[in-house]
């Protein structure tokens, strides 16, 4: 149905079919079941295929209509640029991106486990599966030079066999420069999941987008075997200096402050926390 979507390249160097009066919806036979999330680019819908196969997907719209039609469309080939180069098993990946008069879509697969909000303290060898999955997808993005920039439990999938897949590429940046840094005002994301460098930075501070990444990771982490509540600036390594009843390994806790490492320099790059995530 899908198979010959994404084949026209842009200026842009992204692959989308450009429909122009037709209607995406209709085009390829797409049912609206009901909205499953809302953001600044767009909602994310759950749609199903009208064909044999009945194929339930989730579908991220972007309004043109409106005064912000050109930063919308650019928001939409930057989404769909990055999720079509980074191809990874544990990566929401890009099944189609089209674009007509009133709106530019892109189409994933549905992920019916839904994602990492889950109530209360999670075992922790699952959690440490779980986040290893995250930084192989973190690993990833980072060798093609993008930085996530916002990691949250809000935007890791789960699907039917208990993979974690990383998602939502909305706000991720990429440099280019060789620098490795960025200014702060580029480096964003949810400010609860804010390294402690974000926090201090001044507008224009260049700090490492790639490391705040390693930081959420953490945070993550520390969410889900702890089962605690957090705020922006919270002191993660005391909190899990003084959580009770939290049943990690020697290798899983050293591995969670490695990620919590208040000095960007001295916390790992994702690279190396796939390393120290794979010893038993």
């Amino acid at each position: 149905m899908m198979a010959e979507a994404v084949k026209m390249e842009n200026s842009t160097g992204i692959y989308y079919t450009d429909l122009k009066g037709e209607d995406i919806f209709k085009k390829y036979g797409l049912k609206k079941r009901e909205t499953l999330g809302k953001g600044s680019a767009g909602k994310v819908y759950l749609v199903q295929t009208k064909d044999g196969h009945r194929r339930t997907l989730a579908l991220k719209k972007f309004s043109l209509t409106h005064s912000d039609r050109e930063l919308k469309f650019h928001l939409f080939s930057r989404e769909a640029e990055f999720m079509q180069i980074v191809n990874h098993p544990h990566l929401v990946p890009c099944i189609m991106a089209a674009c007509c008069d009133k709106y530019a879509a892109i189409v994933m697969p549905y992920y019916p486990q839904g994602d990492l909000v889950l109530e209360g303290r999670q075992e922790p060898r699952l959690v440490h599966r779980l986040m290893s999955h995250v930084a192989r997808a973190l690993e990833h993005l980072h060798k093609h030079n993008i930085a996530h920039n916002d990691l949250k439990l809000e935007n890791i999938f789960m699907d039917g066999s208990g993979r974690a897949h990383l998602g939502d590429l909305g706000l991720a940046i990429k440099v280019e420069d060789g620098s490795g840094t960025a200014p702060a005002w580029r480096v964003g994301g949810t400010d609860d999941y804010w390294a402690p460098e974000k926090l201090e930075a001044e507008h224009e501070d260049n700090i490492d987008p790639f490391k705040c990444d390693v930081y959420a990771l953490g945070i993550m982490y520390f969410t889900l075997v702890t089962g605690q509540d957090f705020e922006a600036g919270t002191d993660f390594l005391a909190g899990l200096q003084c959580a009770k009843g939290v049943d990690l390994s020697t290798a899983q806790r050293s591995t969670l402050e490695r990620l919590l490492e208040p000095n960007p320099a001295e916390r790992p790059t994702a690279s190396q926390v796939v390393i120290m995530m794979n010893k038993k």
